[in-house]
């Protein structure tokens, strides 16, 4: 095999890449609020109905296919094996590209027809299906390097691509502004950043792309290596990749569902085309904020997750077991804390960032799913830490559907909330799929120790209700103005955290070793003397 380097090194590697991915999700959060801003809730419409598209793209390049291209190539005994099974799967992909660039770019009227019958938005659709062609290169590229165990490449392409693209989606919003521009060319301008910010990305990672791009598999090499023949590598890339993708695209492929349905059941139900383009910009508001409040709880939730393949192969059961409750009541206490903070003070984060108190209802269920998302994605980090993903085709593809179904079923009765809920619901029932899924070892005895879920739901509960009614107190004193909201929010926030911590620490609700995991966690530890 090839990658036999130190630990240390592999350890720094993967380190690498978990910052730069928390840089790129922060980034990907954080430019949708300036950019609904400038733009306001139709303008925002436009570019969250192209969205997953090219959400689905980014997956592709940068998670799905590469993390795929990284194990073919690990599996090799030799650098020239590496090099003829990355230059074989790139061509592939070449093939791959060509398919979902012409069924994207040629179909973009069917496309925009499905995302409630707005045919406004072919050429924002056309404009996405550029990146593609930029995918083989950049799945590719990364794959081999990470093969390689070289993170670097793959983080430094991650940030300049991600940067680039920021840049010029806020730049083109700014220009647009200020020079009368339609929704529909914004949206086009807007997505004018993803291919060009995959071009840049791929000059980034030409170099290692070089190394393997030409070669060429040898006649006498065909018959010696035969599981690098062409349909063996087309099936994995099928079967193996495609799982990989569906896993990481899943809340993309919700938003996709939301894409094409959201705006003509509103349609459906009475509202005219652009009150239904407005309120689904209202709607969209909820993504970045999930985004964002997913980042920490599953960047802590998971950091413990790379040792369990290690233990997993070493037979070290209860290392394995420890390693996954801790990431576990990792992962519950961040988001359960972090979905309360944000119901506690949702009115004044909506007009802080958004300027106005519009669709606050509706978010409050929205960012309920970041619930059962954060601990489907622990979940389905430890299956595939156990090689045990195989039945996860049918639990990730019901998922959507439910989606789809329960979007049609509840908006006509219940509106955008109706929307809401069928996410949090198709969430969960994805998440308890999982669940079912995870060895008995992990599941006996339970996680949900009642004890300790008693005390974390008594914490965050009176946190959400002390912040809740201090804000509602003072709120009623000021002006409802967006500076004032502004100021409100900072309260809340200084406040849940300061009652979030108390509570922590006296309920010891965290064993040491947990708090160690936590930013600043070994300071706190010393200052309050945690035992």
């Amino acid at each position: 095999m090839l990658n036999q380097l130190p630990s240390k090194h592999l350890a720094q590697g993967v380190g690498l890449l978990t910052l730069t991915g928390l840089i790129a999700k922060v980034l990907s959060a954080m430019y949708r609020i300036p950019l609904q801003n400038m733009v306001g809730n139709a303008g925002f419409y436009v570019y969250q109905q192209v969205y997953p598209l090219y959400g689905i793209g980014v997956v592709l390049a940068l998670s799905g296919w590469p993390m795929l291209i990284a194990k073919v190539v690990s599996e090799q005994n030799s650098q020239r094996q590496a090099k003829v099974a990355a230059a074989r799967l790139h061509r592939i992909l070449v093939v791959i590209s060509l398919i979902l660039f012409s069924g994207i770019y040629l179909g973009a009227p069917v496309l925009a027809y499905w995302m409630g019958g707005d045919l406004q938005l072919n050429p924002v659709i056309q404009m996405v299906a550029w990146m593609f062609l930029f995918m083989p290169i950049l799945a590719t590229a990364r794959g081999y390097s990470q093969g390689l165990l070289n993170m670097k490449p793959t983080a430094i392409s991650q940030i300049v691509e991600q940067l680039g693209r920021v840049l010029i989606i806020v730049g083109v919003a700014w220009w647009a502004q200020n020079h009368n521009w339609t929704i529909y060319q914004i949206g086009q301008g807007t997505m004018a950043g993803a291919p060009l910010a995959a071009l840049v990305a791929s000059l980034v990672l030409w170099p290692t792309f070089r190394q393997f791009g030409l070669v060429k598999m040898r006649t006498d090499e065909r018959d010696a290596w035969p599981h690098l023949r062409w349909m063996i590598l087309a099936k994995r890339l099928w079967y193996e990749g495609g799982l990989l993708v569906l896993v990481t695209a899943l809340l993309v492929l919700f938003q996709l569902m939301d894409s094409f349905s959201v705006k003509g059941l509103l349609v459906h139900s009475g509202f005219l085309p652009a009150q239904a383009e407005s309120w689904k910009g209202v709607y969209d508001r909820g993504q970045p904020l999930v985004q964002l409040g997913m980042v920490l709880a599953t960047s802590l939730g998971t950091v413990l997750l790379p040792n369990l393949r290690q233990f997993f192969v070493q037979q070290k059961k209860q290392a394995f077991q420890r390693d996954f409750q801790r990431s576990f009541h990792l992962s519950l206490f961040m988001i359960l804390l972090t979905t309360v903070g944000m119901l506690a003070v949702m009115p004044y984060l909506n007009q802080t960032l958004f300027g106005s108190r519009q669709g606050t209802a509706v978010l409050d269920v929205y960012v309920l799913s970041m619930i059962p998302a954060t601990l489907m994605t622990v979940g389905v980090t430890v299956l595939q830490s156990l090689d045990q993903t195989r039945h996860l085709w049918w639990k990730l593809t019901l998922g959507i559907g439910c989606k789809w179904l329960l979007n049609q079923a509840l908006m006509p009765g219940m509106g955008l909330i109706g929307a809401s809920w069928a996410t949090v619901a198709s969430l969960s029932l994805v998440w308890i799929l999982v669940w079912w899924q995870l060895p008995q070892m992990l599941r006996q005895p339970t996680p949900f120790a009642p004890r300790w879920l008693a005390k974390i739901i008594c914490v965050t509960g009176l946190m959400g209700m002390i912040v809740s009614l201090t804000l509602f107190l003072l709120g009623n004193q000021l002006p409802t103005t967006r500076l004032m909201s502004s100021g409100l929010l900072c309260v809340g926030v200084i406040l849940g955290g300061v009652i979030s911590a108390f509570l922590t620490i006296y309920g010891k609700l965290l064993t040491v070793d947990e708090w160690q995991l936590l930013p600043y966690g070994k300071r706190i530890i010393k200052i309050f003397k945690i035992r």
